[in-house]
């Protein structure tokens, strides 16, 4: 367990890219240029890796100032076929890691003349949290490149970086900065959802936490119950709704599904929305299990368990999405209720959230288009916080939003400069990690200024 007190980040910059390989139409990372030539400035070299679910991810970063963002330099990244058996197998996930992440490693080592005579000054790893087999594939594998190439070690939190990953410049928002502690995150992949308030590096508190299963696997299992196919189904889910003609999508928004006095009979409540529930509970949750079972009910007992006509199919579809993104809000919504300012609205109101400035939205569901649209439009922040300045909202690009490589470097660099801890040989995965124990599991080792020198080189 290590302690401390610890520095907020400075001044971001603009960062020069050397090269980012693209992988197809969601691998090509950044696309950013600069004049000033990045040889004559001293870094230092950080080797990722992520395989905490189904991706394998490896990923090169030049680090040239604690002022600016780490440059990406190489992203590459595979994943598992599910798509046959309806879902990850974790066995099959191990097999598959076990064969790539080798491989990855190798080639981008010889891409970028990496080798034991000029080996990248840190190496940064998931530890957690994930499937305890798919982390141990990637993380023993780092444990030998640091004792091969003599180079500090780094097991970093899953979460945190998608959080931080938030850092880097965004190409649909060139113009935000980074965000400024303290900070709000909505961390919402296939694994987690929560809301969590950031006060430093280490300081992460969870504001909401989900009681059953994440939105991204409610997403995937409604899709599937609707008959769609693909590796990644909350996408498919979405590309499907997309394709919608606008004036039928205006005609389902206007279906009140709160009951089932509508044509199709179908009802899809909000959780936590009866009339026993409280309206700002000392508990705030998300909940997502229920929409599957809304569908599957429906199916059985409405449509004699027999498959949906396509019109009924696409309006399950655009009620389902919305209503799970209209939990979400509502949830935070209420946050803000109790931990603002306004004691008008909530009595008991803490204040908790006063000064916060920015807002991010990250992980695998991220990338979901109307998410971002109903966040950035509908989150009841200034009443709440007495404030007439908008929130900044920050959206990384689409293709950092799933699970890579970066986010883990990034995270990785956070804790080598501003924490001085590093991990020992002893480390092992770490299945469940809550982001607020960040510090507290064993394996963190201090860094020494000699050591921590001889990675810092600017």
């Amino acid at each position: 367990m290590i302690r401390g007190t610890f520095f907020k980040n400075g001044v971001r910059g603009i960062p020069r890219i050397q090269k980012s390989r693209s992988l197809g139409d969601s691998r090509n990372i950044q696309n950013l240029t600069c004049n000033l030539s990045i040889e004559a400035r001293r870094s230092y070299k950080v080797l990722a890796i992520e395989s905490s679910c189904d991706d394998s991810c490896v990923a090169l970063l030049d680090r040239f100032s604690p002022n600016e963002p780490p440059i990406i330099i190489d992203h590459v990244k595979k994943t598992l076929n599910s798509a046959d058996i309806g879902g990850i197998l974790p066995t099959a996930a191990y097999d598959f890691h076990l064969a790539t992440i080798g491989s990855l490693v190798s080639d981008l080592c010889k891409r970028h003349n990496l080798s034991s005579s000029n080996p990248p000054d840190l190496i940064c790893v998931t530890r957690g949290p994930g499937m305890t087999g798919s982390l141990c594939s990637s993380t023993q594998f780092a444990k030998g490149l640091s004792v091969a190439w003599d180079v500090p070690l780094i097991g970093v939190h899953h979460m945190l970086g998608h959080l931080l990953i938030a850092q880097l410049p965004k190409s649909e928002q060139p113009d935000v900065p980074a965000p400024q502690y303290p900070f709000l995150s909505l961390l919402c992949s296939g694994g987690h959802t929560m809301l969590i308030l950031s006060k430093s590096i280490s300081e992460h508190e969870i504001i909401i936490n989900v009681n059953d299963i994440a939105v991204g696997d409610s997403l995937d299992k409604c899709a599937r119950e609707l008959g769609l196919y693909g590796n990644m189904l909350g996408k498919e889910l979405e590309k499907y709704i997309n394709e919608f003609p606008t004036e039928l999508k205006e005609e389902f928004h206007t279906i009140d599904v709160e009951t089932r006095d509508n044509d199709y009979k179908f009802k899809l409540k909000m959780p936590f929305k009866g009339p026993g529930t409280g309206r700002v509970p000392k508990n705030i949750q998300f909940s997502f299990a229920q929409f599957l079972s809304s569908i599957q009910s429906y199916r059985i007992h409405y449509r004699h368990n027999e498959p949906f006509d396509d019109k009924t199919n696409k309006m399950i579809a655009y009620k389902t999405q919305e209503t799970i993104f209209n939990h979400i809000i509502d949830r935070i919504n209420v946050a803000f209720q109790r931990h603002g300012l306004d004691r008008s609205s909530y009595r008991n109101a803490d204040g908790k959230f006063v000064g916060i400035k920015d807002f991010i939205c990250s992980g695998g569901v991220a990338a979901n288009r109307r998410l971002r649209e109903k966040l950035s439009a509908e989150l009841n922040y200034k009443d709440a916080l007495r404030t007439n300045t908008d929130l900044t909202f920050h959206f990384p690009d689409l293709s950092l939003c799933t699970d890579n490589a970066v986010m883990i470097g990034v995270a990785g660099i956070e804790i080598f400069e501003k924490l001085r801890v590093k991990s020992d040989l002893s480390i092992t995965p770490i299945r469940k990690w809550p982001m607020n124990e960040l510090l507290d599991v064993d394996g963190w080792v201090k860094v020494d200024e000699e050591e921590f020198r001889n990675v810092c080189k600017f």
